[in-house]
């Protein structure tokens, strides 16, 4: 169950650039993409966004799903990024012009939530993962990746809270841990009872208990 703001944002926000041009892609497409002037949302289908170094090397940064934006930052910025996306179902986006995004955030100023909302929510997963690798230990990390996900997701939500669309390889990407670590650790908080795992899919029981938890192994 998601927030009630956050679901009464997503369609105005959706629907007010539905003007921009749709663009379908199958599962399995890799696509190296400069993001500066146009805008994506995502109509349908789930995109994993990395970056990527000339060695070939890659960093998962986030998944976006359907409602949800590529490329805030880079058009209000106007400072370009490449990404490579991974489109884990077949896909359609609207592509979005700089300009049609100005008239419609003048036309519907509550738009702006929305947008906020997504930046906010990329900063903070984008935040935490800079600063794991220097002051967490493993089983640390995978506490406050399930958490900041969690919360930034899902601001209101105490239970049942679902962290969707990351494998263990994914999550390991992501703060630099191997697949078989993450796969360790989130059989402990299993066993604890603090998660439930299904195929791609994590689900936090108590946000409250599993903070708790994270505020021990701190003091260890």
């Amino acid at each position: 169950m998601q927030s009630t703001e956050k679901n009464e944002a997503k369609p105005l926000f959706l629907y007010s650039c539905a003007v921009g041009k749709i663009e379908g892609y199958k599962k399995g497409i890799t696509l190296a993409k400069d993001i500066q002037s146009e805008m994506y949302i995502v109509k349908t289908g789930k995109i994993k966004v990395a970056l990527n170094e000339e060695a070939g090397e890659e960093q998962l940064v986030y998944t976006i799903v359907s409602g949800e934006i590529l490329g805030e930052f880079e058009v209000l910025s106007e400072v370009g990024q490449n990404y490579l996306l991974h489109f884990e179902e077949d896909s359609e986006v609207w592509r979005i012009s700089k300009d049609t995004i100005r008239r419609t955030l003048k036309e519907n100023p509550a738009t702006y939530d929305y947008l906020i909302h997504s930046m906010t929510r990329k900063y903070n997963l984008a935040l935490y993962q800079v600063s794991f690798n220097r002051f967490y230990t493993s089983e640390e990390r995978i506490v406050e990746f399930l958490m900041r996900v969690a919360r930034s997701s899902y601001p209101n939500m105490k239970r049942d809270i679902r962290v969707e669309g990351y494998t263990h390889e994914d999550i390991g990407n992501s703060i630099n841990i191997s697949r078989i670590g993450v796969t360790n650790s989130l059989k402990n908080l299993k066993e604890m009872e603090l998660i439930e795992i299904k195929r791609k899919l994590i689900i936090i029981g108590s946000i409250e208990e599993l903070e708790e938890y994270r505020d021990r192994i701190k003091k260890r």
